[in-house]
């Protein structure tokens, strides 16, 4: 008996299924459904939101270039270009492309940095400085030192350096990359620059001369007396500097190079000169040229001649005798081809060859050609029943008596 009531107990166990429990069920998946809705709407709503916030720059065909990171001083929209021509320099998997940051005008593209030329009204070959080059051309178009043209992303990057030059119109602007060659002319022969940030009506290009300042060449002599028995008066007594005036610096790695035909042309002058009675035996000495911090000596092609007439001539002055206005000197240096020049400090612009960044879908053409000017920005949407613009909001409760 007690055995046939536990069996039948246990058939019996189990979930009782009660009003109770349907009406419960009912109300938590109808709330959920609606909870759910709710929150899908919420979701929507402030997307919509977002995108109403959200400026987008397009071209006048409706091209999306991409939404706006910022803006400049000019209120001009900041987008990211993404690079897809070119391979990161070293291999890094985790690495995809390089981007380069672009201003978009209604009217062209800028970027931080400028494009060099070596013929007038940018044209020739381009080129870009190296990344992160703080110390030299780093004016921007408010032409004060320190106040732009340095792109700091480009180098966080680790890859080249990006800039907008002239393009086919003089306006719109293409994209350029820096490569690994050194630019193929000597930054004295850089004439034009493009710098696109620059408020003009027209072509942002100018002409371009690299700043250059006289070389201090007070170190560039030490005379000292020599071996024979004729006497100096006053004794001669000048020994090379120590080191270069404060705020200059050695240019000693360039004269170096040339020392080798400068020294000689020296010895032979002074030791003719002795010979003929004009000078004493002297030790003459070539020591350095400085140039100002930033800068560097121009290595024109007549540099050898005026180091050499400036040396004798300091070297003269130093022995307190007139002698570089001598006939006899003059065509003693005119027969050696030494004639008088200048020697100056030029800034020291490290530039790189550049090359088009070219549509990956048209090698014939910049990648920035398949965009047509002017461009625009979205606007936000109108308020109405259809469409959601936000609102900042105003506070808790009424802050009108605050």
């Amino acid at each position: 008996m007690i055995n046939n009531i536990s069996t039948r107990l246990r058939k019996q166990a189990g979930f009782v299924l009660t009003i109770e429990l349907i009406l419960i069920t009912t109300i938590l998946i109808i709330g959920s459904f609606v909870g759910i809705s709710a929150v899908r709407n919420a979701l929507v709503k402030s997307q919509v939101a977002q995108q109403n916030r959200d400026i987008t720059v397009a071209d006048s065909n409706g091209v999306k270039l991409g939404k706006m990171l910022s803006l400049n001083e000019h209120e001009t929209p900041i987008v990211p270009f993404i690079d897809g021509g070119v391979a990161p320099l070293a291999p890094d998997p985790a690495h995809k492309n390089y981007r380069a940051i672009l201003g978009v005008r209604d009217d062209r593209f800028t970027s931080r940095e400028p494009v060099y030329y070596d013929s007038p009204n940018c044209t020739g070959n381009p080129c870009i400085k190296g990344i992160s080059d703080e110390t030299s051309d780093n004016r921007g178009v408010d032409n004060i030192d320190a106040s732009g043209a340095v792109s700091y992303l480009h180098a966080l990057q680790g890859g080249p350096n990006y800039a907008i030059g002239r393009s086919d119109d003089g306006i719109i602007g293409h994209l350029y990359r820096s490569t690994p060659l050194q630019c193929p002319v000597d930054i004295s022969d850089i004439q034009s620059r493009y710098m696109s940030q620059r408020v003009v009506t027209g072509t942002p290009c100018e002409a371009f001369e690299v700043n250059q300042t006289e070389a201090d060449v007070s170190c560039l002599v030490g005379v000292e007396a020599g071996t024979s028995v004729i006497e100096v008066e006053p004794p001669v007594e000048n020994p090379l500097c120590e080191s270069c005036p404060t705020g200059t610096e050695s240019q000693g790695d360039i004269l170096d190079r040339f020392l080798p035909e400068i020294e000689p042309l020296v010895d032979t002058v002074f030791s003719t000169l002795s010979l003929a009675g004009l000078v004493p035996d002297l030790d003459v000495t070539v020591g350095d040229i400085c140039c100002p911090i930033g800068t560097r000596l121009d290595e024109n092609n007549d540099l050898i001649s005026s180091v050499t007439y400036i040396a004798l001539a300091n070297a003269f002055d130093l022995l307190n005798v007139n002698l570089i206005d001598n006939p006899l000197v003059s065509n003693l240096l005119a027969s050696l081809g030494i004639q008088q020049g200048t020697l100056n400090c030029v800034a020291d612009i490290n530039l790189l060859s550049a090359e088009q960044v070219v549509d990956p879908f048209n090698d014939n053409q910049n990648v920035l050609q398949r965009f047509t000017a002017p461009f625009k920005v979205n606007l936000p949407s109108i308020n109405n029943e259809d469409s959601w613009i936000y609102v900042a909001p105003d506070g808790e409760g009424d802050n009108s008596r605050l």
